[in-house]
């Protein structure tokens, strides 16, 4: 094994000189021996963030919070998340012994990877930030996703979950996990009534009845119950109260920094606390850590242009979850309005066009009297105005752009109001640098 490890170590020593990031020495450790994964040696702290969407973020969140605290932290920051990329983190970050040289390894995990992925660093805390439609060509239906995790987890396994999602829920009647909810509290940003028509769980999965709520706060989020005992569990660790707009929430008494002032970055803040909590760290030091903490402009941004508000917004191809709770945002927003929607490709995993998911994104939430135009940018720019029409968007009301250079004017100059970019992370930047080059 030593004699392995020492290939990889200098194979991915060279590739890091020559300026190239790389799974290589992942999938050379597996070509090499097939057992490799086992001869590794964990530090105590072993934490595992999986999902369809916020897995990035909130694992991110999680290291930081620990580095702060003093904490020598192992964590893939750039992502791959699947087994081969998780593999060179640990022979990067390993002695010739296996042992992993920290004191915390966090490991953002490709859902479908994580039984492979958590027989190989035994996670003691998973999070499971949500299961909800995603990548459809690549993952199939969620249930199925549901079952891959549920399949990785082991009666060890601490869950931190959720407590507002009834789909994530279920876990608890699966499992035997010790199992750690967050969420967040009625507040002025929740609803009565439900305003998407495409959800992961309409149904109580104990009677088959149709689930109720006494609010909502995002699709299928919010205080669930049936006619039976399943409902919203008791949550341990709660937002008593969410100000989006002053980008704060009280978190069992602490006031919590939000950097980006969207619910989901709400959540994802919750699922670090609590982790970071159950480790071992005082709240009220996890409080000031992850408060301390700047926005990932690369992700989420707000800044001006001239006199009006630029809101920046990175979504998921493929995810509708991410996508409405964007729409929600930007139609809470009770302002005159621009919004630009677009992608340089659906995924970089693949070539299949899907397009099914535009369906299931309530794109008509943002057809009201505040909205100007919706400017359809990149390579499905059609596809997105088709959607629009059919949401009841005018003709004179959607324009259509090759990229996001030739839709520049139409966006500075020639529409009206703030302006809402709801973007994968291909354009973020792009569209940031369009916008600031004259301000």
């Amino acid at each position: 094994m030593v004699i392995q490890l020492i290939i990889c170590k200098f194979a991915g020593l060279i590739l890091k000189i020559m300026g190239r990031g790389s799974n290589y020495p992942g999938v050379l450790a597996l070509k090499l021996n097939k057992n490799i994964t086992s001869y590794f040696k964990m530090p105590k702290i072993v934490v595992a963030v999986t999902g369809s969407a916020g897995k990035g973020s909130t694992s991110t969140i999680i290291a930081e919070t620990l580095r702060k605290s003093g904490k020598k932290v192992v964590h893939n920051k750039f992502g791959s998340n699947m087994l081969p990329g998780i593999l060179t983190l640990l022979i990067t970050n390993c002695k010739l012994n296996g042992k992993i040289k920290g004191d915390a390894l966090v490991v953002e995990v490709d859902e479908r990877y994580t039984k492979e992925v958590f027989k190989m660093v035994k996670p003691k805390y998973v999070v499971i930030t949500n299961i909800c439609r995603d990548q459809p060509p690549r993952h199939g239906h969620f249930d199925l996703v549901y079952e891959k995790i549920k399949e990785a987890l082991n009666d060890n396994v601490h869950l931190v979950l959720n407590g507002d999602d009834p789909y994530l829920y279920k876990y608890s009647l699966d499992t035997k996990c010790d199992i750690t909810y967050y969420g967040i509290n009625k507040n002025k940003y929740s609803y009565k009534n439900n305003k998407f028509n495409n959800i992961n769980i309409s149904y109580c999965p104990v009677c088959n009845s149709k689930l109720n709520y006494n609010y909502y706060h995002i699709e299928s989020l919010g205080d669930f119950y049936c006619k039976c005992k399943f409902k919203r569990p008791n949550i341990d660790y709660l937002a008593t109260k969410i100000d989006l707009d002053n980008k704060y929430m009280i978190v069992n008494d602490n006031k919590v920094t939000i950097a980006f002032n969207v619910l989901y970055y709400a959540y994802n803040i919750l699922a670090a606390y609590s982790v970071c909590s159950l480790i071992g760290i005082e709240e009220d030091k996890v409080t000031d850590y992850i408060s301390s903490m700047a926005n990932n402009t690369k992700l989420n941004e707000l800044y001006k242009y001239k006199d009006r508000n630029v809101y920046v917004m990175n979504n998921k191809n493929e995810n509708s979850t991410t996508f409405n709770e964007s729409v929600l945002y930007v139609s809470n927003h009770k302002v005159k309005k621009t919004i630009v929607i677009g992608w340089k490709e659906i995924s970089r995993r693949y070539e299949f066009n899907d397009m099914s998911w535009l369906y299931d994104i309530e794109f008509e939430l943002l057809n009201d009297k505040n909205t100007d135009k919706v400017i359809c940018v990149g390579r499905d720019k059609y596809n997105i105005a088709l959607r629009m029409k059919y949401a009841g968007f005018k003709s004179n009301q959607i324009k259509i752009y090759d990229s996001l250079e030739e839709a520049k004017d139409m966006i500075k100059n020639k529409s009206k109001g703030d302006i809402f970019a709801i973007l994968n992370f291909d354009y973020v930047i792009p569209f940031n640098n369009i916008m600031k080059e004259d301000i």
